[in-house]
Parts: C-alpha cells; sequence; structure tokens
C-alpha cells in the first residue's frame, strides 16, 4: 500500500495539497489531525492482528524450513553467472568452430588452385545458363 503513495511525483502531491486546501478550508488541520488518527488506528489494529493469528511466527518458520532444506551452496549460486558463462562458452566455441570451416574450405580451394598452377592449366571459366 506504501508503494501506491510512494509512486506520486512532486506535481501529483502538490495538486493533491492545493484540492485539499480547496476543498477543506480552515478545517484542513482538523482533518489532518482526525485522518493521521485514523492512519495510527489502523497500523495498531494491523499489529492486533498480526499477533493474534501467528502469521509473523508461521512466516519464520518457513523461511527457518526452506533455509534448512536448501543447501548453503544452492542458496549462494548466481545463476545469472553461470548462464553468462555459459553463453559465452557457446559463443566461443561457435566461432572457433566456424573458422575451422573456413579454414577447411580455403585450404583445399587454394590448393585446387596451386595444383593447376604448377600443371600449368587454365581454369574453366564459368558457365551462365
Amino acid at each position: 500500500m506504501l508503494a501506491f503513495i510512494f509512486n506520486f511525483g512532486t506535481l501529483e502531491i502538490v495538486l493533491v495539497g492545493i484540492v485539499a486546501v480547496l476543498v477543506f478550508g480552515r478545517n484542513l488541520p482538523a482533518v489532518a489531525v482526525q485522518a493521521a488518527g485514523a492512519v495510527a488506528k489502523m497500523r495498531r489494529s494491523l499489529a492486533d492482528l498480526r499477533r493474534q493469528t501467528g502469521i509473523d511466527e508461521e512466516l519464520r518458520n518457513v523461511r527457518r524450513t526452506i533455509n534448512t532444506a536448501v543447501p548453503d551452496e544452492i542458496r549462494r549460486m548466481d545463476v545469472r553467472e553461470i548462464v553468462r558463462r555459459q553463453v559465452e562458452d557457446a559463443a566461443r566455441k561457435a566461432e572457433d568452430e566456424g573458422e575451422d570451416e573456413e579454414s577447411t574450405a580455403g585450404g583445399s580451394t587454394s590448393s585446387e588452385g596451386d595444383a593447376q598452377a604448377a600443371s600449368g592449366e587454365t581454369p574453366d571459366p564459368p558457365t551462365t545458363a
């Protein structure tokens, strides 16, 4: 709920203040005191509700269970770093394979040209259909 309040910018807060002055006028201080009292009462009620239901203790138990069930190595594992390394390795491997194919293809072409030059043959001109 507080995230909603903190999403307001300066202009929005000023606009709400101007509207409040226009609507409540001289009663604005009394209305502000009543609103603050209502917020404080709501917070106390919420704290009482949490205490009565025991939700905080239950959340602590769940966290404790998860922490004991999951090994420290897994909790400390940085998934982003692992994925980044694997992507880099795959890219490096693809580059290496691409270079190997180029050198293999380039080597056979140049050796064919060398063989033709050594025998004194002229290459056949390309045919067009």
